[in-house]
Order: structure tokens, then sequence, then C-alpha cells
């Protein structure tokens, strides 16, 4: 298996995991209208590896994550 495809598949999966989590976090508040904001902050970084695949794009997947999830998290608390 190339790198190339590794890092596909563990981008998809992390993807996925990360949004059933936030699902769950929402659910639990009745606040899953702010769902769009965790989809959002994996459409971008997926979006960026498809068409500039390289390290860089890579590592804007986490970094954009944390910060949708920061946004969720006070926006849920209201």
């Amino acid at each position: 298996m190339s790198t190339f495809v590794l890092a596909w598949l563990l981008l998809l999966v992390f993807a996925a995991f990360n949004n059933y989590i936030i699902y769950r976090l929402l659910r639990e508040r009745n606040r899953t209208d702010l769902m769009w904001i965790g989809v959002v902050a994996t459409v971008i970084p997926v979006a960026l590896f498809a068409l500039w695949p390289g390290a860089l794009t890579l590592m804007s997947f986490p970094l954009l994550q944390s910060i949708g999830m920061l946004l969720i998290m006070r926006l849920a608390q209201r």
C-alpha cells in the first residue's frame, strides 16, 4: 500500500470518527443544528488534500478540526 493511499485512508477514518464524536456531543445537548461546523471543518482539509496532496495540506486537518471543535464547544454551552 502506498503512502498516498494510507494518507487518504487515515484522513477519511479520522474524519468519520471526529464527526461521530461531534454528533454524539451535540446530540446530548440537543444542539445538532451546530453539526455543520464539524462538517465544514472536515470538508475543507479533505478538499485541500484532494487538490494539493502534500504534508502541509494533510497537516491542516488536525488544525481545522481543533478550531471547529473549539467553536462548537463555545457555541454549545450558550
